[in-house]
């Protein structure tokens, strides 16, 4: 009964249990090829050794510890999905359903309501990745500073030029200045832009998708089955002892 209530009620998420885990596959894959190409035409070459800031390696080194995460999350997720969908005696819907049932114990008759129960559910499901939106929009900030030091080591490299006369290895010297300013302020942007606004947004994106959809079914469930079931038991335990 518990894998049938598990289907049928699978709406907010989707009606494969591992569609969470395709669609990461599948996006990784797509973003995994690009940087794939990226290095064979030394674009991420020409990123590393164009940041004299080394803002951009840092984006870089952030953004893998945090996909790391991310992608922790979305195998965690899905494992749950597939738990509900089951009808198993483990996870986290089974331990919201256990919790609806010591409540319902303890309140001895009195009318069962689930909402304080759901709003701590949410909290506690959404909690542990909110870190991934907040890194994502660290990552673009890192970018825009290094925009900022890109800018300050260009102008400072102008203003020399301005007050260095006209000797050619000292305004070669500056011209040099200025390019490497403006490459940290390119790079450094594109960088945070793609791994933070791009990638590690669209992890949180398939995250909060998820974990949204799977609090609501948890919680239809518990209306839909749980909570009858409770209160088919208060009524009449001496056949809910004898099922037993």
């Amino acid at each position: 009964m518990g894998t049938g209530n598990g289907k049928r009620h699978m709406g907010g998420q989707m009606n494969n249990p591992n569609a969470l885990l395709y669609k990461w596959l599948v996006i990784n894959s797509f973003a995994a090829l690009l940087v794939y190409i990226a290095w064979l035409r030394d674009w991420i070459s020409l990123v590393v050794e164009s940041d004299a800031s080394y803002l951009s390696i840092v984006i870089g080194l952030v953004f893998l510890v945090f996909w790391l995460t991310s992608s922790f999350h979305i195998f965690t997720i899905n494992r749950e999905v597939g738990l509900f969908a089951s009808g198993a005696k483990s996870g986290a819907a089974a331990d919201y359903f256990e919790r609806l049932r010591r409540k319902a114990a303890n309140l001895a008759g009195a009318k069962l309501d689930q909402a304080m129960l759901a709003s701590a559910l949410r909290a506690r499901m959404f909690m542990p990745i909110q870190i991934v939106a907040y890194v994502a929009n660290v990552l673009i900030l890192l970018g825009l500073i290094g925009t900022v030091v890109g800018f300050v080591i260009a102008v400072n490299g102008l203003g020399d030029s301005i007050a260095g006369g006209t000797n050619i290895e000292r305004v070669q010297g500056v011209l040099g200045q200025i390019v490497n300013g403006m490459g940290v302020a390119l790079f450094t942007t594109l960088v945070g832009a793609i791994l933070g606004g791009l990638w590690l947004q669209i992890h949180y994106q398939m995250l909060i998708r998820a974990v949204g959809g799977l609090v609501v079914d948890i919680v239809e469930r518990a209306d839909i089955d749980v909570i009858p079931e409770i209160l088919r038991s208060a009524e009449n335990p001496v056949a809910q002892a004898a099922a037993e």
